[in-house]
Order: structure tokens, then C-alpha cells, then sequence
């Protein structure tokens, strides 16, 4: 009997472990902040190691309202389960990166993605800090952030969270581009991925 009630609740369980709806919330180029009135425009590939891969295509322009906001929004598309997408980050900074002190922030978001047909809304926060290294003409910005938020798919609601590492960098010759590389990790009701990109400010 005990058997039996095991291998059901196993039939119940694992279809909900399998395709369950997962969230993730990347960094790209928050790291570099946006001077009040100038903007920036990133191209960000990702690709999805864990719970379902793929791949996908986002582009982010971002305004800088204030000394201490930034606002940007995100369109793309996607293979696999995770399709469209679009939303918006109110990038707060509360200590910013100078000197030696390190960069603090907690960007504030909302995303929509086309999720197995159906529509899905995550929303929450990314506390981060980083810090840039420079040198004669090039500098290099680690960060390390841990993003959290719930997951609204159908009728139900989740908590997420995830920790991610990346590094911003600037070249010799290119004083307006900065290239991006990250790395995500699933902590709870997340996934693993690995993006970068580039991004232009004007």
C-alpha cells in the first residue's frame, strides 16, 4: 500500500517539478549607470541552461532620469517556452561607484513573457554591487547580484530567486561601447543561464 501511494504522489509531483513555471531576472549593463538625460541601447542574447533550454534575443534602451534613477525598458523574443517578452526596470542606485567605495543598487522591475501559450508577469527586485577597475583606456566592472521576485502563470503565484555574476568592459578605442558577460544560477523556482551582449551610450 505504501509503495502505492508513493509511485501516485511521484505521478502527481514529478509533471509539476517538469513544467512548472520558472522566472529569471538578468543584469546585462545596470552596473553602468546612465548620466541624467543620456541614454543607452543593449542587445542581450541569453541562453537557458536548466528547465527547459533555449535561447533568446532581448533589446534594452535606457534613459537616465536622475542622478540616483535610471529607467529602461526590455522587448525580445525567445525559442522554446519562454517567447515574447517586454517590461520595464526602475534602476535606483543608493551608493554610487566612485573612488573606492563600491556601487549599491536595487532596480525595481516588471516583465511579461509568452509563457506555453499563456501569458506570465514577474515582478521584484535585484540588489547588486560592483565596482569598476580602470586602467589607461580600458576598465572592467565585476558585479554580483541576487535577484528575487514572484512569478504570476495562470491561477498561480510563485517566489523566485537566483544569484548572478557578471562583468561589464570597456576596450581601448570603443570609449562609448561597453560588452557584458553573466552568468545565473537557480536558487528556488529559477533557472540557470548564461548572456551578454553590448550596449552603446550616447
Amino acid at each position: 500500500m505504501k509503495i502505492q501511494i508513493f509511485f501516485v504522489s511521484a505521478l502527481l509531483i514529478l509533471p509539476t517539478w517538469f513544467f512548472s513555471s520558472t522566472s529569471h531576472a538578468g543584469v546585462f549593463d545596470l552596473p553602468q549607470f546612465v548620466e541624467p538625460g543620456q541614454i543607452s541601447l543593449g542587445l542581450e542574447p541569453e541562453i537557458y541552461l536548466s528547465k527547459g533550454t533555449g535561447a533568446a534575443f532581448n533589446f534594452k534602451p535606457r534613459f537616465g532620469a536622475t542622478n540616483f534613477l535610471n529607467w529602461q525598458a526590455m522587448i525580445g523574443t525567445g525559442s522554446g517556452s519562454r517567447s515574447f517578452r517586454v517590461g520595464g526596470t526602475a534602476h535606483i542606485e543608493w551608493i554610487p561607484d566612485y573612488q573606492n567605495q563600491l556601487g549599491i543598487a536595487s532596480p525595481l522591475f516588471a516583465e511579461y513573457y509568452r509563457y506555453k501559450n499563456n501569458g506570465q508577469v514577474i515582478t521584484g527586485i535585484k540588489p547588486m554591487v560592483y565596482k569598476t577597475f580602470k586602467g589607461e583606456e580600458a576598465s572592467y566592472t565585476p558585479f554580483v547580484a541576487i535577484p528575487l521576485g514572484w512569478t504570476f502563470y495562470e491561477s498561480d503565484t510563485s517566489f523566485f530567486t537566483q544569484i548572478a555574476f557578471g562583468c561589464l568592459f570597456k576596450i581601448p578605442g570603443a570609449e562609448k561601447w561597453r560588452f557584458t558577460t553573466e552568468a545565473g544560477f537557480d536558487l528556488d523556482d529559477s533557472y540557470t543561464y548564461l548572456s551578454g551582449g553590448v550596449s552603446y551610450f550616447f
